[in-house]
């Protein structure tokens, strides 16, 4: 039976703390660490939360720094600059994140056990790459959260636009998270039978979804509720050991012909973190934008390393 792990989160501010109430709402863990530059919102969140959840759990919430996360199951890391409208790709956002993400690597680092870290900090497919350079981690023990972010997005996007309950709709994206992201409209199906598409319906609903986040960032400031729902997702499988499909950032070994990147592709996800990584069939044009990503990542991470 499942007995609740140890979370810590790095940075909780709108995201981390959504990510913070979801995790414990539903009873994954005995004990749940917030870890802030700004300490008095940590312990802000630490002390709702647990208000909420005394009808809940006993999960046990508080407000800590480095030291409290020795023997996490999970360190979730959303510290970083948030991605603002004016900002058109996340790629805005590496030098200052990447400084970041070499702080808390190195803080991280020489913590007791043996977490799994899951990385939100944008542009994630380079922050999480950096985590697992920084930090020396098996490379299963270190996950980017976007990929399910970016399905979730396709499938309430096909929903609306061909009026199928969204629970009907099967739809993934993998690559990276941003521009050179890729919709498998090959791999699309409504109550499971498989669609095709025109080439105008493909362009335009590729469009409306890199759109997206943009939308939502422009009307409330950023995207909360739905990233936080899906790393909150991630969590569970993991710490349920669910050996379930999820789309992640992984860090490949050869995987889809690549090495040394961290890229968005299926994962069996468990106990141990990235248990398997399958190797999806596309169509040319999903490779030769998959493989464009790719491309653009590398010529990135040789520039700031």
């Amino acid at each position: 039976m499942y007995k609740g792990g140890k979370v810590s989160i790095i940075g909780v501010g709108n995201l981390g703390s959504c990510i913070a109430y979801e995790v414990a709402n539903r009873g994954l863990v005995k004990e749940l660490v917030l870890i802030d530059v700004v300490r008095d919102l940590a312990e802000g969140n630490a002390e709702d939360i647990s208000q909420a959840m005394a009808f809940r759990n006993n999960a046990y919430v508080y407000a800590g720094d480095y030291g409290d996360a020795e023997n996490s199951d999970i360190i979730i890391v959303t510290a970083g600059k948030p991605r603002t409208p004016e900002m058109k790709s996340r790629l805005d956002l590496l030098e200052v994140n990447k400084r970041i993400i070499s702080d808390v690597a190195q803080k991280i680092v020489g913590l007791h056990g043996e977490p799994i870290v899951i990385t939100l900090t944008n542009p994630v497919d380079i922050m999480n790459y950096l985590m697992w350079k920084y930090t020396g981690f098996p490379r299963a023990r270190v996950i980017g959260s976007a990929g399910m972010l970016d399905s979730a997005r396709f499938r309430h996007l096909l929903s609306r636009k061909y009026n199928v309950p969204v629970l009907d709709v099967e739809a993934y994206v993998i690559g990276e998270h941003g521009e050179y992201q890729v919709p498998l409209f090959s791999r699309v199906k409504f109550k499971g039978v498989s669609q095709r598409f025109t080439e105008g319906e493909r362009i335009n609903i590729v469009e409306e979804l890199k759109q997206s986040a943009l939308t939502v960032i422009s009307k409330k400031g950023a995207t909360i509720y739905a990233p936080a729902n899906n790393t909150a997702n991630v969590v569970e499988a993991i710490l349920r050991d669910a050996k379930s499909l999820y789309i992640c950032s992984a860090i490949l070994d050869g995987e889809y012909g690549l090495k040394d990147i961290s890229i968005g592709v299926p994962v069996i996800l468990g106990r141990s973190g990235v248990e398997k990584i399958a190797e999806w069939d596309m169509s040319e044009d999903e490779k030769k934008t998959f493989y464009s990503g790719a491309k653009r990542m590398r010529r990135e991470i040789e520039v700031i390393l």
